[in-house]
């Protein structure tokens, strides 16, 4: 992939984010966004530079056009799709608008207050925000959006038909006020403000050939298995979650929203020149998630456990590991498995009402018998014990007094250094022995653990391969945020360590038949 676009991206976010204190996140994804031809939601309080975002943003496209509107209770769709041709009206008897200074005609759009916006605007952007598509009268024009911002200081109110055009911004970020104090004062003495400048110089910026073809490149880049575990997970990951919440707390991600997910990890990959999604892509994902505040944290922890657990998990099949693992184990627990019906001698056990368990202690008190409670027996040491004893009255046993008891041996205990046993019996019962396997099914069983060996060791080699692929990026990913390196690091090494758990389990599988001995008659 030609890292010459990267290099150049990098500096067009660098231009985008002049002057701009604490948005360089802000400025990254919605450049992102254009690039992938998405549009991006900005949530946050007034004043805090998302209009500046956006009339930015189209300085990054040469040429572009940029359409700018404030919605409202009144506004019409004249306002922003363009004004009815009067002429064509007149001479034609069509109904159609004039477009081409109003949104329809405009590369860069934002929208500002958009849920304001009345019926007929909103059931017009439906389609031009899905399809890329306005109709206008008989006419289905196809616009040439690539971002489109939209804000305001609320969320869609629920119950009142937004929830289609709110599930139409794949990208959804909170704006706040400036935290950092050095950041602030550093915006208050800025001599001159260069907010609605062009600050792109005109060899980066983007040209609408380029543009056209990159989108087509975008579409080609790969999605691997393992980046699709990770995306797999993460949806089942936020069934199970909604399954247990209520309705107005649902993080409901259509199929639509899905695959736009998607396309937009591709054109991360691309524009950061690579020729497939990698792990660190799928940290885009937390932004286009939640559907409230509330869940932007949930979000977040839900990418970061699906990272951690299946980010390089799938890649190596561990699943299926594990599988032929467990089926050749269980197969030798079967072929080596014995039974022999032995005579042993064990204590005899009395029950009361209750299932509680006593052993008889043989002439406790002269010729007379006591019991004990079995879970007493059982806590015995060779050192003194104070525990009950109990005598029998028909089925009842009742307890008589606490002794001093300790444990001799494994049959015998003492009182007042009396030993006494306790009462045996002699029973018939199955013996399971390990015999080793004929030469011909270890012969079979050792090709089939060699095989799985040999499979462990390429992963591994695997592993490696693609550790030191994607360490050589993970820091420089122009539209995640560096802090999340560090967990895809986590994640090669967590399926490192699994995999050579999975190997240890199973040269132990082998040693397990290899060291049986013949069992004598």
């Amino acid at each position: 992939m030609n890292q010459d676009i990267s290099i150049r991206i990098g500096q067009v976010i660098n231009g985008l984010r002049q002057d701009l204190f604490e948005k360089e996140k802000v400025i990254r994804l919605t450049l992102l966004s254009a690039l992938a031809g998405e549009s991006i939601f900005l949530l946050g309080p007034p004043g805090v530079a998302k209009s500046m975002i956006a009339r930015r943003l189209k300085f990054a496209f040469q040429g572009a056009r940029a359409f700018e509107y404030l919605m409202g209770k009144f506004s019409t769709p004249d306002e922003v799709f363009g004004p009815v041709s009067i002429s064509k009206l007149k001479n034609e008897d069509k109904y159609e608008r004039l477009t081409e200074a109003y949104l329809p005609g405009a590369q860069i759009v934002f929208l500002d207050e958009i849920w304001k916006a009345s019926p007929p605007i909103q059931n017009a952007l439906l389609t031009v925000l899905n399809e890329k598509i306005y109709r206008n009268g008989e006419q289905e024009l196809h616009v040439d959006i690539r971002g489109l911002i939209a804000a305001s200081n609320e969320l869609p109110l629920r119950g009142e038909g937004l929830e289609a055009l709110w599930d139409r911004f794949l990208i959804r970020i909170l704006t706040e006020n400036i935290k950092d104090d050095h950041a602030f004062t550093q915006m208050l003495i800025l001599e001159r403000h260069k907010g609605y400048e062009d600050t792109i110089a005109s060899h980066l910026k983007i040209t609408n050939e380029e543009y056209l073809k990159w989108t087509d490149d975008i579409d080609a880049i790969k999605v691997p298995p393992h980046v699709l575990g990770v995306i797999t997970h993460l949806r089942k990951r936020v069934k199970e979650r909604n399954s247990e919440a209520e309705v107005e707390e649902l993080m409901y991600i259509s199929d639509r929203r899905w695959r736009k997910i998607v396309r937009l990890m591709r054109t991360s990959a691309f524009i950061n020149g690579r020729a497939e999604v990698d792990v660190m892509d799928c940290f885009l994902m937390i932004d286009c998630l939640w559907n409230d505040k509330d869940q932007i944290a949930e979000a977040r922890e839900l990418v970061k456990e699906s990272v951690l657990a299946f980010g390089y998990r799938n890649l190596l099949n561990i699943p299926a590991l594990l599988e032929e693992t467990g089926r050749i184990q269980n197969e030798i627990e079967e072929k080596t498995r014995l039974i022999r019906k032995e005579k042993v001698h064990e204590r005899k056990v009395y029950k009361d009402k209750a299932q509680n368990n006593y052993y008889q202690v043989v002439k406790f008190w002269g010729n007379a018998s006591a019991y004990i409670l079995a879970s007493d027996y059982k806590r015995l040491k060779n050192k003194d014990s104070f525990i009950p004893i109990f005598e029998k009255a028909g089925n009842k046993f009742r307890p008589f007094k606490t002794f001093a008891i300790r444990l001799i041996s494994e049959n015998i205990i003492s009182n007042k250094n009396k030993e006494l046993e306790i009462e045996m019996v002699e029973t018939e019962k199955e013996v399971i022995y390990r015999q080793p396997p004929s030469e011909q099914m270890k012969h079979v069983w050792n090709n089939e653990i060699k095989q799985l060996l040999t499979i462990c060791d390429e992963s591994l080699q695997e592993l490696e391969k693609r550790k030191a692929l994607d360490q050589s990026h993970l820091h420089s990913n122009l539209f995640v945020e560096k802090q999340y390196a560090e967990l895809v690091t986590q994640s090669i090494n967590h399926a490192t360590t699994e995999i050579l758990n999975i190997r240890l389990e199973i040269e132990k599988t082998q040693y397990s038949y290899e060291s049986l001995e013949a069992i004598g008659e």
